[in-house]
């Protein structure tokens, strides 16, 4: 592989949180206990507290537990993990330009909770503040799309792909994923 070859996506796979029920279930009482105050990390208390929130690092009673599962579970129970393996991207590479349209109705579900991997797939690469991609020739993108249609194609920076059929979340991507719900941290503060 040299920098002179085009650019190429490969869809590796498309991946169902729900599909495996159990590893599903841990998944959403980890993110409940995550967005429980006192599991915040001690900095984060110690900003409540030094703004008269101090209060609010209460646990989460049982009824607010649930709103969050049924909170997670709309947005998960049929979002897709989608793992694509980068080659030679160039300056039109744009990971947020992945996507699902329904022509019908216009409505998009957009790249969302984007992470890089080596080109392996078993290390998270860290991008920098004014980093947006990896500098290397070769890595693998995941994200997630919600509400995902297995009928519709995905869009990318370099046009329209065929995903394979949806597999239950391997071990590796539920280790190595994680999932940052839209409107979490305003939820959390609520």
């Amino acid at each position: 592989m040299t920098a002179d070859e085009p650019p190429s996506l490969n869809l590796l796979g498309v991946y169902s949180y729900s599909s495996d029920q159990a590893s599903y279930a841990r998944f959403i009482r980890e993110l409940i206990d995550f967005h429980d105050p006192p599991n915040f990390s001690e900095e984060v208390k110690d900003i409540l507290r030094n703004n008269g929130r101090g209060d609010e690092i209460a646990p989460l009673t049982a009824e607010e537990r649930q709103e969050w599962e049924e909170y997670l579970h709309f947005y998960m129970a049929d979002a897709a993990v989608v793992e694509v393996l980068v080659e030679n991207p160039d300056a039109r590479f744009n990971p947020r330009d992945f996507a699902q349209i329904d022509p019908p109705t216009g409505h998009s579900e957009m790249a969302w909770n984007e992470m890089f991997l080596t080109a392996d797939g078993e290390t998270e690469i860290e991008t920098g503040y004014r980093q947006t991609l990896p500098v290397a020739r070769q890595y693998r993108v995941v994200f997630v799309i919600h509400r995902w249609e297995p009928s519709l194609p995905l869009r990318s920076s370099y046009g329209e792909h065929q995903a394979p059929a949806v597999q239950p979340l391997s071990e590796r991507l539920w280790r190595l994923t994680s999932y940052d719900p839209p409107e979490a941290s305003a939820r959390a503060i609520q």
